[in-house]
């Protein structure tokens, strides 16, 4: 994600300067040093702290490393932009908002998928009102298998819940809950999951139903990783009026007015690294970086997204059946 997302839109940028650049593998330090040959760079992050004068710090590293990289960026009083998830747990995360606060130094997840034209274009429609007032979301995400990593030899850590933090509930419900609770314009008042397999294993398949009372309505989100084919799709309606959310267009529908159509470049599930999004997200990055003290949306976000994805992994207690 760093190498194919994080770096055009960095290179690109007039805000941003990559000073230096730390991986544990020598294959990926040396392509990171082909990206940004301007740049110093280490074996590890704590000889990079050592020897580096820094503003920021950009972490891309598998999610089970995120919570101890972020809380030491931190600690240094760096401001901090982490991939999602950011965190594993609700706990991880009030420690992290917590430490952010205290340095005065931003925390910024990266939600870079508020930032897809479709999807920009379907939250300002249904801002704008035009469907009336929501009563119900739905977003799919259906994928042959999950996305590959980089490196070789190491496995996929998307399907290691050790590292993962999960399975695909984590790595498209991550995405997805966040743009629910955008689109909707409120958090969710709660959620009940049903995941394929349901414990153990990472999960390969998850449909959630979400509800929320600001405005009285539901959601629906179903993510899977062993579909027949690669897709994205979604549905909003309220009381006036419904929106198709169709990959790459969007279709209006209001009463007996003819359909409208908004026609985009690209598919949602065309590809995984998207750095065009993640350019887009910058100056959202870069305003954050003047306002420390505030906590972002974003981060707000990020704490919806641990806190409903902890719980829907939570051992649920046995219930009788009932007649």
């Amino acid at each position: 994600m760093a190498e194919a997302a994080h770096a055009p839109a960095f290179l690109r940028s007039q805000d941003f300067e990559i000073a230096a650049v730390a991986d544990a593998s020598p294959k990926r330090l040396q392509a990171a040093q082909a990206l940004f040959p301007g740049a110093r760079a280490y074996a590890d992050a704590q000889s990079l702290y050592a020897a580096e004068k820094l503003d920021f710090v950009d972490i891309a590293t598998p999610p089970h490393l995120h919570y101890a990289q972020c809380l030491e960026a931190l600690g240094r009083r760096l401001h901090v932009l982490c991939e999602k998830p950011l965190v594993f747990s609700a706990r991880e995360f009030e420690a992290l908002k917590a430490e952010s606060l205290s340095r005065k130094r931003a925390l910024f997840p990266v939600h870079n998928w508020k930032y897809a034209p479709p999807l920009m274009k379907m939250h300002e429609l249904l801002r704008s009102g035009a469907v009336g007032e929501l009563r119900h979301l739905e977003l799919h995400v259906l994928r042959r298998k999950p996305a590959a990593v980089a490196g070789k030899g190491g496995g996929n850590w998307r399907t290691d819940r050790a590292k993962a933090g999960g399975g695909i509930l984590v790595d498209h419900g991550w995405h997805n809950l966040y743009l629910l609770s955008w689109l909707m314009g409120s958090a969710p008042a709660g959620m009940d999951a049903v995941l394929h397999p349901p414990h153990g294993a990472a999960d390969e398949e998850a449909t959630c139903l979400l509800r929320f009372a600001k405005p009285p309505a539901t959601a629906l989100m179903h993510l899977s990783w062993r579909a027949p084919l690669r897709a994205q799709w979604g549905l909003a309606y309220g009381r006036s009026g419904s929106l198709e959310l169709q990959d790459d267009r969007l279709v209006l529908r209001r009463g007996e007015e003819p359909p409208r159509t908004f026609q985009f470049a690209q598919k949602l599930s065309a590809g995984s690294a998207h750095p065009e999004w993640f350019a887009a997200m910058l100056p959202d990055f870069r305003a954050a970086l003047a306002s420390p003290a505030e906590p972002s949306p974003t981060l707000a976000e990020a704490g919806i997204c641990a806190e409903l994805i902890e719980r829907a992994y939570r051992p649920q207690p046995a219930e009788a059946l009932r007649r």
